[in-house]
């Protein structure tokens, strides 16, 4: 995965794909909902250069309006990337409060949630992508961008933890949604980031989609109370004889263990002084050491 170089600013050290990432979030609702789709696509396949193009392509052909700050980093992804930053220079810039304003809705459309069919639809490709955190759908009742689809429009919201590909989540779930007869936008909000304002007013309106999601493999039994231990295990054919004794052994040794009381001091267990009226240590000396040797219990077999 291509790197961007350390330097000032929130994407120092950010790898260059989830940047571009980040700024098609940005323009969600401002690009037409193909041009997004087909964006993110190129970026799951590593095909940064040519999504870069495609975005500054549509917003110059739309015109969309961009901030400053959005064409600074447009044209530090383009060189990052090693693309023609011409088109960049071409943008309209525009103020943040001019920008579109989108509203949305939590009712259904012709008796159909927005959440309905996502989580069947989802739940084919849950297994090849981690880390989704969750999952809400929302209708959107304005149109997008230049080339405008039809309205109210489905939009599905993922959020992803740290170990989760941002990119590829987008472009699985928008693909396996579309094979289901779901049109959709999928915008997936990493972990840590900031959603945008058109983010924040869809979640105002989303339905959470149930994920059933699998548990994770159970690596060890709790035991609530010591269990015999079992010393015929099945031998492993990699083991030579010294080996396979030393194992023997060892289970022994361990079994030896479990059957002794706890609470009881190891030299009363190896001296068979079970008693526990037959001395207290705790009114004795304080001291333990006599003579630089240890203090030895009194010998009551006699």
């Amino acid at each position: 995965m291509t790197q961007v170089s350390p330097g000032k600013g929130s994407w120092a050290g950010v790898a260059l794909p989830v940047r571009v990432h980040d700024l098609l979030l940005v323009f969600a609702g401002r690009l037409d909902d193909d041009a997004l789709a087909d964006a993110r696509e190129l970026l799951a396949s590593a095909e940064v250069d040519r999504a870069l193009e495609l975005i500054a392509g549509c917003l110059v052909a739309g015109p969309v309006g961009v901030s400053k700050g959005e064409r600074d980093e447009l044209l530090s992804l383009f060189d990052a990337a090693n693309a023609d930053p011409a088109v960049v220079q071409r943008l309209r810039l525009v103020e943040p409060e001019l920008m579109t304003r989108h509203r949305f809705g939590a009712g259904k459309v012709d008796g159909i949630g927005a959440e309905q069919g996502v989580s069947d639809a989802i739940n084919r490709v849950l297994d090849a992508l981690p880390d989704i955190r969750a999952v809400w759908a929302v209708w959107r009742l304005t149109p997008a961008g230049a080339a405008t689809g039809a309205v109210p429009h489905r939009v599905v919201l993922i959020g992803v933890g740290p170990t989760g590909s941002a990119a590829a989540t987008a472009y699985r779930v928008e693909h396996t949604l579309r094979r289901a007869g779901l049109t959709a936008s999928v915008e997936v909000l990493r972990d840590g980031t900031e959603p945008t304002d058109y983010h924040h007013t869809a979640m105002r309106y989303a339905t959470e989609v149930q994920i059933p999601r699998t548990p994770p493999a159970v690596v060890a039994k709790v035991v609530t109370k010591p269990e015999p231990w079992v010393t015929e295990e099945p031998a492993d054919d990699s083991l030579n004889d010294q080996e396979l004794g030393l194992l023997r052994q060892l289970q022994e040794e361990l079994a030896r263990r479990e059957n002794t009381d706890p609470t009881q001091p190891d030299w009363q267990t190896e001296l068979g002084t079970a008693d526990p009226q037959s001395f207290d240590w705790h009114e004795a000396n304080s001291s333990t050491m006599v003579n630089g040797m240890p203090l030895q219990p009194p010998d009551n077999r006699t």
